[in-house]
């Protein structure tokens, strides 16, 4: 058995929802922290306007939402790293951080390619519009380069980390089983998108079951983090053109 499929150490069902928990704790109160913090530094470009009018504002201002987004992943995802370190397991085989082939490459980005129009198509035939956040989000938006950093980086290492990665091993290892650790997993990260609407959150959640499969399929969390990336370039691609 070679170092790709052999079974990592786990960490009890318990433990790993409890650290999922904390590790979103301290990804909120970063986010939350660094929001407060740049509302600050630009109340004296608006004197007349109440703190907690702008930073209302500042929550979906496309460079605060970027630079909130890059330093909450940063810290959250370090503070995963810890948790496993100090448990004394190895990160790369908890996480399961391995190379991915280019045949798998191209066959997921296929299906992630086929996901995205049949989405598309279905989202038209109903005439789903794009949520007022994402709108508000592109319309604020002067600094494309760190939009991307944020959305197509930086979220998708933290969120596969903490969902395909840490949450699914813990799951997948437990009395659970495979199935629920793919269904689960997908779920909990739906569930933290609370800025979309019903039909983005199930398109979350079948997409977290896609990368998942992905994940097996391929013995590597590195193929989620590409395939997730892309996906999220073509949404802020999506909004340039149609927005």
């Amino acid at each position: 058995m070679d170092q790709n499929t052999a079974p990592a150490p786990s960490i009890p069902l318990w433990q790993t929802i409890v650290f999922t928990l904390l590790t979103l704790v301290v990804f909120l109160f970063a986010q939350t922290s660094a929001l407060q913090h740049y509302t600050d530094s630009q109340m004296a470009n608006f004197p007349e306007m109440e703190r907690s009018a702008l930073l209302k504002i500042m929550s979906s201002d496309a460079t605060a939402v970027s630079l909130v987004s890059i330093i909450g992943a940063i810290t959250a995802t370090a503070f995963l790293l810890l948790i496993i370190h100090l448990r004394s397991l190895s990160i790369k085989q908890y996480l399961s951080l391995y190379s991915y082939t280019k045949r798998d490459l191209i066959n997921w980005q296929l299906v992630m390619i086929a996901f995205i129009a049949i989405t598309s198509l279905f989202a038209y035939v109903i005439s789903h519009e794009t949520s007022d956040f994402m709108k508000r989000l592109w319309e604020s938006c002067d600094n494309v380069v760190l939009l991307l950093i944020a959305v197509v980086i930086a979220a998708p290492i933290f969120e596969e980390c903490l969902f395909r990665g840490f949450l699914f091993s813990g799951l997948q290892q437990s009395h659970l089983g495979t199935g629920a650790a793919i269904v689960f997993s997908a779920a909990a990260w739906a569930v933290i998108h609370t800025q979309y609407g019903t039909f983005d959150l199930i398109t979350v959640f079948v997409f977290g079951i896609i990368l998942a499969v992905a994940r097996i399929a391929s013995h590597s969390l590195l193929l989620p983090i590409t395939l997730h990336g892309t996906f999220n370039f073509f949404a802020v691609l999506e909004m340039a053109i149609f927005n």
